[in-house]
């Protein structure tokens, strides 16, 4: 299990992030995950479309293989309507219930995009496969200047490092607790 933090604040990439440790704290490998995307996405793009929302499914499974092949579907399309880079970051959670749903966050590039809606009904078609429930928790259009939305943003998404209802205590050893994209910076290195 990762090191979990209680404190309001995280510090990453030299500057001060508010977070929502409230209760059981925050995973620092999630939020170094969540917070490097979101930050090379506002790198490469000045606005910055974030949408947030969960996926439910109707029974319980030993691995994610439901989430890959969701991304796959989602990012064909979106590749082939916007033509925009895509950062994502997912976290799978069990907690009352006896199966896992998941909590998402998908950011495109917001000169391309700035409503959910085209996006909400390829998300519940495919989802719709896997017998499965879409909730849509949220969007949010950020400028790369807007630090007060940046933070409220990063604020809301870190939700999504709590601890509960992660680890091996609630999937395989296998199985990941989260994912995300790979973005890399376009800053040259010294």
């Amino acid at each position: 299990m990762s090191e979990i933090i209680h404190s309001d604040w995280y510090w990453y990439a030299n500057k001060g992030w508010r977070i929502n440790s409230r209760k059981s704290g925050s995973r620092i490998d999630i939020l170094k995950c969540l917070l490097s995307q979101l930050s090379i996405m506002l790198e490469r793009d000045s606005k910055v479309f974030m949408f947030r929302f969960d996926l439910r499914l109707a029974g319980y499974t030993d691995d994610n293989r439901c989430i890959t092949n969701f991304n796959r579907r989602l990012f064909k399309r979106i590749k082939r309507h916007y033509k925009s880079t895509i950062g994502f970051a997912w976290v799978r959670e069990i907690e009352r219930s006896k199966k896992q749903h998941y909590h998402y966050v998908l950011l495109l590039e917001g000169h391309k995009i700035r409503h959910p809606a085209t996006i909400q009904k390829w998300i519940q078609e495919i989802w719709n496969n896997y017998d499965g429930t879409p909730h849509w928790s949220g969007y949010a259009n950020l400028h790369r200047e807007d630090e007060t939305s940046i933070q409220k943003t990063v604020y809301w998404i870190s939700y999504l490092a709590k601890p509960r209802g992660k680890g091996s205590n609630y999937r395989p050893a296998q199985t990941k607790d989260y994912g995300s994209s790979r973005l890399k910076s376009v800053k040259p290195t010294k």
